[in-house]
């Protein structure tokens, strides 16, 4: 078997090692975030001071900070009304490429389902946005 038999029968391979890779890269970002909060407190042991409240609340949280960019900055930029925009993009390109597009019948079949996939996220988010309350909404920018 040569390299492109091998690739055309296992191309899809491609999408969960990218998502494995993406997950790992998740994984090391939490890692490096809680190892150099303990090199803080660690600094404000060794000098005998308490540390702030706020390195001790980020290991007891259970949520990555290794590139979130709210975390980082205390704010939320978009809110819920952003998805439905992109869920709502993402269902008229797969609904338009599953009804015009060209390439095979795989790749119909491919758009129609990620398009079902983002028309059930775009009402998801939708009932979400509809259901957050207005305080909930972030306006800093």
């Amino acid at each position: 078997m040569t390299a492109s038999q091998l690739f055309a029968s296992y191309w899809w391979l491609i999408f969960p090692i990218f998502g494995m890779s993406m997950g790992l890269i998740g994984m090391l970002g939490t890692f490096r975030h809680r190892s150099e909060t303990l090199k803080l407190i660690k600094y404000y042991a060794d000098q005998g001071k308490e540390p702030p409240p706020a390195l001790l609340d980020a290991l007891r949280s259970n949520e990555p900070h290794g590139f979130d960019y709210s975390a980082r900055h205390g704010r939320r930029r978009g809110g819920a009304w952003t998805q439905v925009v992109v869920f709502g993009a993402l269902s008229a390109a797969f609904g338009y490429f599953g009804y015009y597009g060209g390439g095979g019948q795989v790749f119909i079949a491919l758009a129609l389902g990620f398009g079902v996939a983002a028309v059930s996220l775009l009402v998801i988010s939708i009932i979400r946005a509809a259901a957050s309350r207005p305080a909930d909404l972030d306006t800093k920018d």
